[in-house]
């Protein structure tokens, strides 16, 4: 019978196996490592994240006092908008009025003076305002100019008409008397009329 000689063939057998277990303990101890590293940083960054939220936890302590404070004044500012808003319309209102009064006072001529302004409230209520003008005039000619330069001067007048012109004597000089209407127009037609043009 023939002899084989398995001996070099075993040897380079184990020699070949050793190599592999050597290789993959390197691996596993270079995945250990990356595993280990990796670990590491998800670990710190925990810590990190903690502390910022124990951070935030005191800041939002110390801010709280603050928004309690911020929002006790957003309710006392919606508690505050109905009686603002009625402030404002009374502001306009009120405005409005100046304006009026200065742009009639600019209209009368020279020679001109009123004596007396009266409003009535509007009959039916959705009408303008009626104003009354009562004043006296040096001539007939002033009062005509003054119900045109009315007419022109004062936005807010809808329609000026003449009621009566009247001479009278006030000692050594003679003067007209007059009375005028003017209708203003109410805020709501106001806006009507602007929304009706548009």
């Amino acid at each position: 019978m023939p002899s084989i000689n398995m001996i070099a063939p075993r040897r380079a057998e184990k020699k070949r196996l050793e190599q592999n277990i050597r290789r993959l303990l390197a691996v596993i101890v270079v995945e250990v490592a990356l595993i280990a590293v990796l670990a590491g940083f998800l670990f710190s960054q925990n810590c990190k994240t903690r502390s910022r939220i124990s951070d935030l936890d005191v800041q939002l302590t110390k801010l709280q006092p603050t928004v309690n404070r911020i929002q006790e004044y957003e309710k006392a500012t919606r508690d505050l908008g109905p009686k603002l808003e009625t402030l404002n319309a009374a502001k306009i209102e009120t405005t409005r009025w100046c304006r009026i009064l200065n742009s009639l006072s600019s209209s009368m001529a020279d020679k001109t003076w009123l004596t007396r302004i009266a409003t009535a409230p509007p009959q039916p209520a959705d009408t303008n305002i009626i104003v009354s003008l009562n004043g006296v005039a040096a001539t007939q000619e002033l009062v005509g100019l003054t119900m045109l330069q009315m007419h022109d001067t004062v936005t807010d007048f809808d329609d000026v008409t003449l009621h009566y012109t009247q001479e009278m004597s006030t000692g050594r000089v003679s003067a007209v008397e007059f009375e005028m209407a003017a209708s203003i127009k109410l805020p709501e037609n106001a806006e009507k009329e602007k929304v009706d043009k548009s």
